[in-house]
This record gives structure tokens, sequence and C-alpha cells, in this order.
């Protein structure tokens, strides 16, 4: 399994958005995700890729939102 995260889909608000999604392929990961984006009534039109994958064995930080209108960070 790998951890994607994505931060490129329709929210409720035009703010920023951010995901977290367990997954064994980024394919699935973005799947799984806009099933649920559609499950609360959103388009589900995330966009994952094997780019967004965060390695689970290297110590470090994912800031997805820190209130910037920037996108996410490796830290």
């Amino acid at each position: 399994m790998q951890i994607y995260k994505c931060t490129n889909f329709t929210g409720f608000y035009p703010v920023g958005v951010a995901a977290v999604v367990v997954a064994g392929c980024a394919s699935a990961a973005e799947h799984l995700l806009n099933l649920a984006l559609q499950a609360v009534g959103l388009p589900g039109d995330a966009q994952i890729d094997e780019d967004s994958a965060i390695d689970p064995t290297v110590p470090g930080i994912v800031m997805l939102r820190n209130g910037d209108h920037g996108g996410s960070t490796w830290l």
C-alpha cells in the first residue's frame, strides 16, 4: 500500500482542499477519492499520479494546507 496526497479537486467552497488516500496504486487512490467526493455531492474530479505518493519510510512532514494560497509542500 502507498500513501497519496491530493490537493487538486473541487471542494464545497473556493478555498484550498486536501486529502490523503491509502491505496495500492495512484489510479486506485484516485478512484477511491473520487467515489468519496461524489458520495458527499462533489464532482469527483481529483487527479492523482504516482508523483503524489508519500514514502512512509522517509521521515518528514507533508504540509497539505497552511493557510497560504499555495499547494502542498514536502518538508
